[in-house]
């Protein structure tokens, strides 16, 4: 039998789309994704604190006399929040940037994002039923005041505020990370994003190769033998019996025999 043992030694064809090098934007772009991907909670927890950081700022500053800081952050914030100074809190008796249920509203999503963040992204979220919960105080105490029936104080806008930013960031964040953990991602990176770390570019691309490329496999060729076809009865030993010659006597032998 002959076998014999050959390695593929010709190189494996692969597409030139993958062997060609990227481009220096193409790469920034990359990159740029990638960062998106790991810090986007980040991202929205810095801009929270700034805002609330900002709302505060307004009255030390005007305090100390920086009147040339505090008034640009003020009419900036006035773009998210209407400002009524019966509604908004005093410190050193300036008004505060923001109104007391806008503040408690942007307070109570930094300190939700933050949690998530602080939790590596795994914090669970509530689902839709609760956060509509949390959504109906604030409704209920805007709306009956907007028509007149009733009038609110700060207490309760406090209160609504902070169950509304609470329920809005506890809903909303963890159901962002949920859409980047289905597919079409691949197994190792959805488990990676599971656990709060980072997934690169390359392994988003891995799920649509755009030529897969098969590994160098060594192979046999083996020379086929014929078949010999054995036969199914049994056979028996045979014994080869060979006839008794006469031996050949001298005549002095047979002459003694005669006189016997």
């Amino acid at each position: 039998m002959a076998i014999q043992h050959m390695f593929h030694s010709e190189p494996v064809p692969q597409s030139t789309s993958l062997a060609k090098k990227q481009s220096p934007l193409l790469k920034l772009v990359n990159r740029l994704g990638d960062f998106l991907l790991e810090y986007w909670a980040h991202i929205i927890t810095v801009s929270l604190g700034l805002l609330v950081s900002a709302a505060i700022a307004v009255p030390f500053l005007s305090y100390l006399g920086l009147d040339a800081i505090s008034k640009p952050i003020f009419f900036a914030l006035h773009y998210v929040c209407a400002q009524i100074p019966s509604h908004s809190f005093y410190i050193y008796g300036h008004q505060l940037g923001l109104c007391a249920r806008n503040f408690s509203i942007y307070a109570s999503m930094f300190i939700g994002s933050l949690i998530f963040v602080l939790s590596k992204k795994r914090f669970p979220g509530i689902p839709w039923y609760v956060w509509i919960l949390l959504l109906l105080p604030m409704a209920w105490d805007g709306l009956t005041q907007m028509f007149g029936l009733r009038e609110s104080d700060w207490i309760l806008r406090v209160i609504t505020g902070t169950l509304f930013g609470l329920g809005n960031v506890w809903f909303v964040l963890p159901l962002m990370q949920k859409s980047l953990l289905e597919p079409p991602l691949p197994p190792q990176a959805y488990q990676r994003l599971q656990q709060g770390g980072r997934v690169p570019t390359y392994a988003v691309r891995s799920a649509y190769p755009a030529c897969p490329v098969q590994p160098e496999q060594p192979y046999v060729n083996v020379t086929p033998i014929a078949h010999v076809e054995a036969s199914t009865e049994p056979v028996m030993p045979t014994l080869a019996v060979e006839p008794l010659q006469p031996s050949s006597t001298s005549p002095s032998t047979q002459a003694g025999h005669n006189a016997l």
